[in-house]
């Protein structure tokens, strides 16, 4: 009972202590809310606006196209790609390209051999040989039939013989083309040690696996060719402009490690929205560039129709804290800093648009004198 009577003043004093704290710290927060909002807006005379040539015009909308920017990269189609790999397998025993040189069609790329191969064309022949004699048994056995002097047995047994042979010589013809013999010279009985493996269209070489003495699987890529004629631009496009695209809007494009300039033309406009909340656009080139490469960076500048939108004068944007900014003011007296997005830029006009609406409303810009505001406003942070 009397440690209960000796705590009790104790905690009521901690109490007290505590929300006498809390009082004093309000009024701090509250100046310090109040001293970074007043940051925020800068307070002139009417001697200091006329002195610093300040103007304040209307919000004003006109027609004017829109530029979107984005990034993007040098692609090729997968049907304009084409892995090279040995259907049978074999020993590379020369390599014809390097990484990066151009090839037409037809062209030697690898020389390959493997006794799987020689195998096949020793088959080949042997059923070749054999067909002229089943071919002349066949024919012998129905003319004995013919005459009733054979059975239709006998015949049905040749003609079956002729026929199996046949398709057996077919399968083995088609067996040989695949490893990339020549049957013509085949058929005139020279068999082929090496296998010359060729391109399958004209392009570029990219991504040599191979090297010289090495076994390669039929399963092994050995190397790529790509098809340049097919190149186009594939861009990342952010999601908010997916209504402003349309096909054969005209793109102005830029190489990074170049600073090449080239134009194209959108074909096709993806409709699936990524996790970062953007899609993809492709473009055809009207000029293929000459040294083109697959997978090399490009910047490019999408130029959508005209349409209405709140035009400005460039020279009322500032860059404040690496933002985009326009001066509003309702008073020519308070000017406030607002965040805007830069649409387009013609000539002297630059097309904008609000981060928030609520930031116009009701509300004129500075039109001429946003440099010396921004000026003037830093001199005092300072």
């Amino acid at each position: 009972m009397k440690k209960r009577q000796y705590f009790q003043p104790l905690a009521i004093l901690i109490v007290l202590l505590t929300m006498i704290s809390c009082s004093n710290k309000a009024p701090e927060t509250t100046a310090a809310a109040k001293a970074n909002t007043a940051r925020s807006v800068l307070i002139l005379t009417g001697k200091q606006v006329s002195s610093l040539g300040i103007k304040s015009s209307p919000l004003t909308k006109s027609l004017m196209g829109m530029s979107i920017f984005a990034n993007g990269m040098i692609d090729v189609p997968p049907q304009n790609k084409s892995f090279i790999s040995v259907p049978f397998g074999g020993y590379i025993r020369d390599i014809k390209v390097l990484d990066g040189m151009r090839v037409a069609k037809g062209d030697v790329l690898l020389v390959v051999e493997h006794p799987e191969i020689i195998q096949l064309q020793q088959d080949y022949l042997e059923v070749q040989g054999n067909m002229e004699y089943l071919k002349a048994e066949m024919d012998r056995q129905k003319a004995l039939l013919d005459k009733e002097a054979g059975s239709a047995k006998n015949y049905q047994l040749a003609k079956s013989n002729w026929q199996v042979a046949q398709a057996k010589l077919s399968g083995l013809s088609m067996k040989l083309e695949m490893a990339n013999v020549n049957v013509s010279a085949l058929k005139n009985g020279t068999i082929q040690r090496e296998q010359k493996i060729r391109s399958p269209f004209s392009g570029v070489v990219t991504k040599v696996n191979t090297n010289v003495g090495s076994f390669a699987d039929p399963k092994d890529n050995l190397l790529e060719v790509i098809d340049l004629q097919h190149a186009h631009a594939e861009l990342t496009v952010y999601e908010k402009y997916l209504k402003s695209l349309k096909l054969n809007q005209l793109v102005n494009l830029t190489f990074v490690d170049s600073d090449e300039k080239t134009s194209a033309k959108i074909f096709l406009i993806g409709r699936e929205i990524g996790p970062d909340r953007t899609f993809k656009v492709h473009c055809h080139f009207e000029n293929l560039p000459k040294e083109i490469v697959p997978g090399s960076y490009l910047k490019a500048e999408i130029n959508t129709d005209e349409m209405e939108q709140v035009v400005v004068p460039t020279e009322s944007i500032v860059n404040f804290g690496g933002k985009d900014m326009i001066y509003v003011t309702t008073d020519n007296r308070h000017f406030i800093p607002v965040e805007i997005e830069v649409l387009s830029t013609q000539g002297d006009k630059t097309a904008i648009q609000a981060i928030n609406d609520m930031d116009f409303l009701n509300r004129k810009y500075v039109s001429k004198g946003a440099y010396e505001l921004l000026s003037t406003m830093n001199k005092e942070e300072e």
